[in-house]
């Protein structure tokens, strides 16, 4: 377990870094400026950080372990019997949770925004649900499993997306998302 003083510090420079990505996209910050904007000096953050980009990794993997422990709670709460529909839709739920509740992060990584950030939450949605695929082996997909894992998370992170540009209510995005996302595992794209 880290130090306490390291976890501060740390949620310094990740608060500093959402923060400025509301005044510029990603690919303009820089070190120097997260340090200026943060209070803290370069010494600081390279002695947890190599760069802007393994920073906005570890921050990947902070939602990513939030989301995952989302998930194991829920298997356990509703899904005893290991039902891979149901698992399907507590990952969902679990990558929904994580989306909105740092909702001021991810509001900026669309694609048109910042390429880099949109790549690396992409991936990182599709490692979790590839990986998924390849260890519950009880839903079987139609198709390849990589490429149905792609299409499904191309589709939420556009629907996300979409209907915010819409300025619908988190509420409304959640239920349309997990209302279109129960008639795709009742298509025929999942082996039944």
């Amino acid at each position: 377990m880290e130090d306490k003083r390291i976890i501060r510090t740390k949620r310094t420079i990740k608060d500093t870094l959402i923060r400025m990505l509301d005044q510029m996209p990603f690919e303009r910050i820089t070190v120097a400026g997260i340090c200026r904007e943060g209070y803290i000096s370069r010494v600081t953050f390279y002695t947890h950080y190599d760069s802007k980009y393994t920073l906005v990794r570890e921050m990947f993997a902070d939602y990513i372990h939030e989301a995952d422990e989302g998930y194991h709670r829920m298997q356990q709460k509703n899904n005893p019997d290991n039902d891979g529909r149901i698992g399907y839709e507590n990952l969902m739920e679990c990558i929904a949770d994580v989306y909105f509740g740092n909702r001021n992060f991810f509001a900026h990584t669309r694609p048109e925004e910042n390429p880099y950030l949109f790549s690396e939450f992409y991936n990182h949605v599709f490692n979790t649900v590839d990986d998924y695929m390849k260890r519950h082996k009880n839903l079987l997909v139609k198709y390849a499993p990589r490429q149905t894992a792609a299409f499904i998370c191309h589709g939420l992170l556009g629907l996300f997306y979409i209907c915010m540009n819409d300025k619908m209510s988190e509420a409304e995005i959640r239920t349309l998302a997990m209302s279109m996302f129960r008639d795709i595992l009742k298509s025929e794209l999942f082996i039944h």
